[in-house]
C-alpha cells in the first residue's frame, strides 16, 4: 500500500499557496507523452542491448525475456496513466512510480509525473514521492538490474552496495532537479493568478467608484435642481395664484403680475439650462471653445440679493447679519457658502408654499472660531398652500448640511417654524 497523503486534487482557493494548472490543448498533451515515451522506448533499447538477450546469449534468456516484457507493457501503463497526472497528481505519481520499479521505459513518465505534481506546490506529498522514488531505484538495482544486466560489473553478485547507493543518490538527485523545476512553475503561475486576480478586484473597485460617483453626481444635479427650481416656481405659483383667485385686482395689478410670472419662468428655464449644462461638460472637450462656460453658483455673498429678489416679488423678508459678516465672508470655501444659500432659499420656498402671507426672518452670524449658523423663521401657515410640496425640502437641506460635516433641525417652536443650521467655517482651499 503507498503512504497516505493529501487530497489529491487541488482547488483554487484565494487563501491556499496552490493554484490548479491551465488544461492542456490536446497537441500539448500529445507532445508531452510522446516525448515520454520516446524517452521511455530509449532506455528500454539500452537495457535490451546490455542483456543477454540482446547479446544473443539464448541460454540465459528465460527471465531476462520475462522482464523485457514486463517492462515493455508496464511502460506502455505508466505513459497511460501519467496522461491524467492533471486530474490526481499525487495518485498517478505514487502509481507510476511503484510500476517503474520494474520498468526502465516508465522512468520517464516517473519523472513527468512527480513534476506535475511539484507544481502544486504541496511539500509533504513531494517528499513522499521523492523518497518512494529513491526507494524504488534501490529495488530496481538490487533486484532487477542484476537479472537484466548480469555481465555488468556493478550488478555482478547482487550488485556492490557502493555502487547501488552511488545509483540510488543520482535518481534522486534527478528527481529533486525536476521537483524544483516543477515547484517553480507552479511559483509562476500562482504568480500570474495573484495578478489576475489583483487585476480583477481593483477592475470590480473601480467600477464600484465609477458607479458611486455616478449617483452622487445623480443626487447633486437633483439637489440642485429642487433648490433652483423650488425657489423660481413657488415665486410664479404665488403670483399665478393671485392672478387666479383675486378678481378685483386692477389692469395694472395683473400686468404687474403677469410680468413677474413671465419673467420667473424664464429665470427658472434659464437655471434649468444652467443645471443641465452639467450633464454634458463630458462632451464638451473645452468649454472656453464653445463659449459654453458654467456660470459660478451662488455663495454666501449673494443672500441679499436673493432676499432682495424674495421681496421684489411680493414675499415679505427680512435680513439681519453682522455687518462685518459679508467682508468676512469674502474668503468663506465656496462649498460652504453655496450650501448655507441654497438652504436659505429652500427655507424661503418652504415658507412660500406654506406660510405664503407670513413675514420670513433670515439671521445670519457666524467666525472663523464660532463656524457659520443661518436661522431662518417663519409663522406656521395653515395646511396647504399655493404650491403643492413635493416632500424633498427638508430631507435635501439636511443632507446639504450633512455632507458639509454641519449640524441641521428644523421644527416648531412657539408658533413659528424654525430652520436651524450650522455649519463649519472654512476658509477657501480648505477641507
Amino acid at each position: 500500500m503507498p503512504p497516505s497523503l493529501p487530497s489529491d486534487r487541488v482547488h483554487a482557493d484565494p487563501s491556499d499557496p496552490a493554484v490548479d494548472p491551465p488544461d492542456l490543448r490536446p497537441w500539448q498533451q500529445a507532445w508531452r507523452l510522446g516525448t515520454v515515451w520516446l524517452l521511455g522506448g530509449l532506455l528500454w533499447l539500452v537495457v535490451f542491448g546490455l542483456s543477454p538477450a540482446g547479446q544473443g546469449d539464448l541460454e540465459r534468456t528465460g527471465a531476462v525475456d520475462v522482464l523485457l516484457v514486463l517492462d515493455l507493457l508496464v511502460g506502455q501503463l505508466c505513459v497511460l496513466l501519467v496522461a491524467f497526472r492533471r486530474r490526481r497528481p499525487a495518485t498517478v505519481a505514487v502509481v507510476v512510480t511503484l510500476l517503474s520499479a520494474v520498468s526502465a521505459w516508465g522512468a520517464p513518465a516517473a519523472l513527468l509525473a512527480v513534476l506535475s505534481l511539484a507544481t502544486r506546490r504541496r511539500l509533504p506529498p513531494l517528499l513522499v514521492v521523492l523518497a518512494l522514488n529513491a526507494l524504488i531505484s534501490l529495488t530496481y538495482d538490487t533486484l532487477v538490474a542484476p537479472t537484466l544486466l548480469p555481465d555488468d560489473p556493478a550488478y555482478a553478485d547482487g550488485g556492490s552496495l557502493w555502487q547501488v547507493g552511488i545509483n540510488t543518490l543520482v535518481v534522486l538527485l534527478v528527481f529533486c532537479i525536476v521537483g524544483l523545476i516543477g515547484w517553480n512553475i507552479g511559483g509562476r503561475r500562482q504568480l500570474i493568478a495573484s495578478w489576475r486576480s489583483q487585476a480583477e478586484t481593483a477592475r470590480r473597485e473601480q467600477a464600484a467608484r465609477v458607479s458611486q460617483a455616478r449617483l452622487a453626481e445623480r443626487a447633486r444635479i437633483a439637489r440642485e435642481m429642487h433648490d433652483v427650481m423650488g425657489h423660481r416656481l413657488s415665486l410664479v405659483a404665488m403670483h399665478a395664484g393671485a392672478l387666479a383667485h383675486r378678481p378685483d385686482l386692477s389692469d395694472e395689478e395683473r400686468r404687474a403680475s403677469a410680468e413677474i410670472v413671465r419673467d420667473g419662468a424664464h429665470q427658472a428655464l434659464q437655471e434649468l439650462r444652467d443645471v443641465l449644462g452639467v450633464l454634458r461638460a463630458e462632451e464638451d472637450p473645452d468649454p472656453l471653445e464653445t463659449g459654453q462656460v458654467e456660470a459660478p453658483q451662488p455663495t454666501l455673498t449673494a443672500l441679499p440679493s436673493l432676499v432682495a429678489e424674495a421681496t421684489s416679488r411680493g414675499q415679505e423678508v427680512l435680513l439681519e447679519a453682522d455687518p462685518d459678516l459679508w467682508s468676512r465672508s469674502v474668503h468663506l470655501s465656496d462649498l460652504v457658502g453655496r450650501h448655507a444659500y441654497r438652504v436659505v432659499q429652500e427655507a424661503l420656498t418652504n415658507a412660500r408654499k406654506h406660510a405664503p402671507d407670513s413675514v420670513a426672518r433670515v439671521r445670519v452670524a457666524g467666525s472663523e472660531e464660532d463656524g457659520l449658523e443661518v436661522v431662518v423663521r417663519n409663522a406656521v401657515g395653515p395646511t396647504g398652500g399655493s404650491a403643492p410640496s413635493s416632500g424633498m425640502g427638508l430631507p435635501g437641506m439636511a443632507e446639504r448640511v450633512h455632507l458639509a460635516d454641519g449640524r441641521f433641525e428644523a421644527g416648531v417652536e412657539a408658533g413659528e417654524f424654525v430652520v436651524r443650521v450650522w455649519l463649519p467655517w472654512q476658509q477657501e482651499g480648505q477641507g
